[in-house]
């Protein structure tokens, strides 16, 4: 299977990265260029990208979506549109920053053309140099919207800045980063696509030693339906860093893009141009190739059997040359697992020896293709049936072995941890070591078998592991939970909430082990105030709770969670027909509710004060006007999911 390096130049400074942010389809950059008589040019939405949202480590991009679109690309090009519902074709160009520094990708302004209108309540608002338009707001983000425009930014500060840069009165970004400038210049107008990124040593991967970039420039044109041009350019600090070995990697950044022929490579000084014409229909029709996958295994097979047939459960037909079977990481006999087919497709099974059959092993079917690969994957034998009995007395777990599988014992061990582990940690995350391992069988497991783990208090967690300890060996886990649970119950009209412990059998123990928190604070009643001892069905009951506080139930010294709640009321609801009706639950003021109707085409608001006077109780409804209704919610105050309901399927 071809693989690219490991991490490219273009590649490891996010450029793939930040153009599928952008909605760009794979292997394709942003974007400048193009106008029309009815709205700005690109290069005139780059007016409006004002020197205050400049950074150390940036990415400017310029699209012409009217121009992408002429184009059959294997994904349709969208535009990004913030928070704000605009409808994707109705954008005919965009200019947009993106911050690529040490804290992460941010957007702080983007600027659309077209003919769209922004939803919601609007402020009418007007520049110092007399441009009126809608101000919206979105949580975290503002728009400023013209009839043919619009500036979506993370402050008001950057919407008036956007305007005032654009009338001159303050500097432009592009002025004020002559390396930016540069690289918009260095690819002639008239393109689909333009994107520009600045960079540091810090984004570079390791093998180009002291290499330092100015910028990359990336620009697309538009040769017809089926073809793009794509032009790259990287601009080095020093011309002595330009090596075969860097340029190699800068064709590696292209390895696994569809084009119609090796790309086309040029140097001038300290500055690399690439160009290539990516191939749009073999691209689509990789897309449109469903790799062989979904690999289903029988879990009870015969071990006298000479092989494990495992099943494809989907795929196209895929010839066997182009596919790699891997079982516990390691590339498996092609002679072996094919079994003798030409190609693979749905329905169709592979084999492995039954001898090579063990616990927790990874089987991955991997498919090399003209623009990458793809993977499907399964475990066989991933999960065994093991009892868990605790003593919380004794502080004892008694663990009894119930499958049938001849585990080897001595690859199985108990493992122990005070707080969960993550499957497969990365390297900067901190490990978490088990506080107690033990390898308490030997020799061939059988149904019955006994082991016992001391020491173990409530919310541990135990793995029963094979060869290893952490979460991603384990073959069976149980998590030790504290004696009984809590149930709540909220009347949203006398505004109480009782709380009431449950165990499972005839347990009581005392009061003084559990506690009840208000917004994480003790609640002024507690089940020690009322009572010496607890069994089921032990109540308290709060007053004055209002909406929206939170309630949790923690058991011993180290508070853990056996319950929780926030007060709120609840409605049930009917849908049928384009009507909803409230069908029980707490009568409610139609004022502070509010339905969100989900869609086939996105979703809509309903003010239920338009449609109920007073409250809206049982037996009260509403109608839905739309045919396309998938799922409603019911809000109250804005905050609270109340209610919910589905048409009749």
């Amino acid at each position: 299977m071809k693989q690219c390096p490991r991490r490219t130049l273009l590649g490891g400074i996010g450029t793939t990265i930040t153009a599928a942010m952008a909605g760009s389809a794979v292997g394709a950059t942003t974007v400048q260029s193009g106008s029309d008589a009815d709205s700005p040019a690109v290069d005139n939405l780059l007016d409006y990208l004002p020197a205050s949202v400049a950074s150390d480590s940036m990415m400017v991009t310029a699209t012409d979506y009217e121009r992408r679109r002429e184009a059959n690309e294997p994904y349709e090009p969208t535009p990004a549109t913030g928070r704000f519902q605009i409808d994707p074709e109705s954008v005919s160009k965009q200019a947009l920053v993106y911050d690529t520094g040490d804290d992460g990708f941010s957007m702080p302004i983007t600027v659309l053309a077209g003919e769209f209108d922004l939803e919601g309540e609007a402020e009418s608002r007007e520049t110092d140099g007399g441009v009126e338009y809608d101000y919206h707001e979105n949580e975290d983000t503002v728009a400023a919207a013209t009839e043919t425009l619009a500036v979506i930014a993370d402050a008001d500060d950057t919407v008036d800045d956007a305007f005032a840069a654009k009338a001159g009165e303050t500097e432009r970004l592009l002025a004020a980063e002559p390396v930016l400038e540069d690289g918009f210049e260095l690819f002639d107008g008239g393109r689909a696509g333009y994107t520009v990124q600045t960079a540091d040593n810090s984004q570079l991967p390791d093998s180009m030693g002291d290499v330092t970039v100015e910028y990359i420039a990336r620009a697309m044109t538009v040769l017809g339906p089926d073809t793009l041009e794509m032009n790259i350019g990287v601009e080095l600090e020093d011309a002595s860093a330009v090596t075969d070995e860097l340029i190699e990697t800068l064709k590696g950044d292209l390895a696994y893009t569809a084009t119609t022929g090796e790309p086309t490579v040029e140097t001038d000084g300290a500055l690399v141009t690439i160009s290539v014409e990516r191939d749009l229909a073999a691209e689509r029709a990789v897309r449109e190739h469903d790799s062989p996958g979904f690999l289903q295994a029988e879990r009870d097979f015969d071990l006298e059997d000479d092989y494990l047939e495992i099943e494809v459960g989907r795929g196209d037909p895929t010839p066997i040359e182009d596919l790699t079977l891997e079982v516990g990481g390691e590339e498996y006999d092609r002679d072996i697992w094919a079994d003798g087919h030409g190609t693979l497709e749905e329905g169709d099974t592979i084999v492995i020896d039954t001898d090579d059959v063990e616990p927790n092993l990874s089987v991955t079917l991997k498919h090399d293709h003209q623009l990458g690969g793809s993977s499907s994957g399964t475990t066989i034998l991933s999960r065994f049936e093991f009892a868990f009995d605790y003593d919380i007395d004794t502080e004892t777990l008694a663990v009894e072995y119930e499958d049938e599988f001849p585990l080897d014992g001595d690859k199985v061990s108990l493992v122990a941890y005070d707080e969960r582990p993550r499957y497969r940690p990365r390297e900067s995350e901190d490990t978490i070591e088990p506080k107690a391992t033990t390898q308490p069988w030997s020799g061939t497991m059988s149904t019955g078998d006994e082991a016992t783990l001391e020491d173990v208090q409530p919310g541990d967690t135990v793995l029963v592991c094979w060869e290893g300890t952490g979460q991603q060996d384990s073959i069976a886990r149980s998590r030790i939970r504290p004696p009984g649970h809590v149930r709540f119950e909220y009347d949203y009209e006398n505004e109480t909430l009782s709380a009431t412990i449950e165990f499972e059998d005839e347990t009581e123990r005392s009061a003084a082990e559990y506690e009840l928190l208000i917004d994480d604070e003790p609640a002024a009643t507690q089940w020690a105030d009322e009572y010496d001892t607890v069994s089921s069905g032990t109540t308290i009951e709060l007053e004055d709770v209002a909406v929206g506080t939170d309630a949790t139930a923690v058991w011993g010294d180290e508070d853990i969670r056996i319950g929780g709640t926030r007060a709120q009321p609840s409605i049930q609801l009917a849908f049928d027909e384009e009507t909803v009706t409230h069908e029980g639950g707490d009568a409610l003021p139609a004022s502070k509710l509010e339905a969100r109707v989900w869609t086939t085409d996105g979703r809509t608001k309903i003010d239920i004060a338009d449609e109920v006077d007073g409250d809206f109780e049982e037996g009260d409804s509403f109608t839905v006007d739309t045919e396309e209704a998938r799922s409603i919610m019911l809000r109250y105050d804005g905050e609270h999911s109340v209610g919910y309901a589905h048409p009749p399927r």
